[in-house]
């Protein structure tokens, strides 16, 4: 008499389909990962240079041919807000302080005056200026600072970007104020490409 295989033995020789679902999500999303990563990791550093002049080789004057207009060179104009006030600086150097110069002092102290202090008028400014620490946002001088972008504005009209870094604890609505005092006055476009850069030390 004939066994009947059991339920057991039946339910082992049925073939189990694999799940790849799970495998799957795991690898398009370790891809999304990479393909995000690695689009940081593309500019390490951005360097100015000029590209080499083309000669004519059929040329025979063997000089190279000079532009009648100079190459441009960037202003990198730079507003440093720190807890005395506003630092402007550019290729040439930075802007002298509002206050002429005090008889008999070091250049190096001179050379840390800002070039637009804060409000010395409210206590609380004067406060946070002795003690160097971040001021309240009332106390930076935007009107002063708009004026000196007009100027500067008006000595370069193509210019168009400025450069902003703040010390650590200056509140934010200070920077958000300096973005708005450098970029119009009125109807007039100042410097509207605003690069936000950390401290310089």
């Amino acid at each position: 008499m004939a066994r009947k295989p059991s339920g057991r033995s039946n339910s082992m020789s049925k073939p189990v389909d694999l799940n790849l679902i799970p495998y799957l999500d795991v690898v398009v999303n370790i891809i999304m990962f990479m393909l995000f990563t690695s689009t940081g990791l593309i500019q390490i550093g951005v360097i100015n240079v000029n590209a080499p002049r083309y000669q004519d080789p059929l040329d025979g004057s063997g000089s190279d041919k000079q532009d009648d207009k100079e190459e441009k060179k960037d202003l990198n104009l730079t507003v440093g807000i720190t807890y005395k006030g506003f630092y402007i600086a550019a290729v040439g150097g930075v802007l002298p302080g509002q206050e002429p110069p005090v008889e008999g002092a070091e250049p190096a102290a001179q050379d840390k005056e800002p070039t637009i202090r804060l409000l010395g008028n409210d206590p609380a400014c004067a406060s946070a200026m002795a003690r160097n620490v971040p001021p309240p946002a009332a106390c930076y001088d935007y009107k002063h600072l708009t004026l000196k972008m007009i100027d500067i504005k008006n000595a370069f009209p193509q210019e168009t970007k400025v450069i902003i870094f703040a010390q650590p604890d200056v509140p934010y609505e200070v920077l958000v104020k300096v973005m708005d005092a450098t970029r119009q006055q009125a109807d007039r476009a100042l410097f509207y490409d605003v690069i936000l850069s950390p401290e310089i030390s």
